[in-house]
């Protein structure tokens, strides 16, 4: 048994309240059932965690942080990170580095988070679930040198439209070559905010 986990809900079955999918801070990407379905997509929640007929059962849950502020500056590209993860990122996989972006995201001054901002962290997020588009055009070096930034640069920031449009490009030819693309519920988020 694993006491005092930390992760975040990525996503609730709908066939079941107490099935959800959390991105554990150690053990990354899991599914398990839960005594406790009230908390929300997006909650970081701590919780103990164990077996039971070799399904993760979580208990003894308590909600730490909620992002209702960032929700409700832009509820889409909210949920378009969490989606993203759900399905880029594999179960069990090791997420340290997926999670410790989620909790810069959570912990950002929403002063800052403009539309260049939410690009380069989804150029960022991709990238380190691994995920790069097949495309070698939309490989350019701008993209590498945006990616190669540390993460705390995103706010000082400021990328003209030819390299916004360039990664505009990289993000959508990374999304749609998913496989279970037609599943996104939110992958509009990427077409609302391209650059003309």
């Amino acid at each position: 048994m694993f006491l005092d986990s930390v992760g975040i809900i990525l996503r609730k079955s709908s066939s079941s309240n107490n099935k959800i999918v959390i991105l554990d801070k150690i053990q990354g990407k899991i599914e398990c059932i839960t005594n406790t379905p009230s908390f929300s997509t997006g909650s970081l929640i701590t919780y103990n965690i164990g077996q039971q007929r070799s399904i993760p059962f979580i208990n003894d849950s308590t909600l730490i942080y909620m992002p209702l502020s960032l929700a409700q500056i832009d509820i889409l590209f909210f949920h378009h990170v969490l989606e993203l993860i759900y399905y880029f990122s594999p179960m069990g996989s090791c997420a340290k580095e997926v999670f410790d972006l989620l909790a810069f995201l959570y912990a950002t001054s929403l002063n800052t988070i403009t539309n260049q901002f939410k690009k380069l962290f989804l150029l960022k997020l991709l990238t380190s679930m691994g995920s790069i588009p097949e495309h070698n055009e939309t490989r350019t070096p701008s993209i590498t040198q945006l990616n190669s930034m540390n993460i705390r640069q995103l706010h000082a920031i400021t990328i003209n439209a030819t390299h916004e449009k360039e990664l505009d490009r990289w993000l959508w030819y990374c999304v749609w070559q998913h496989p279970y693309v037609n599943e996104f519920k939110t992958v509009h988020f990427l077409s609302r905010n391209r650059t003309l």
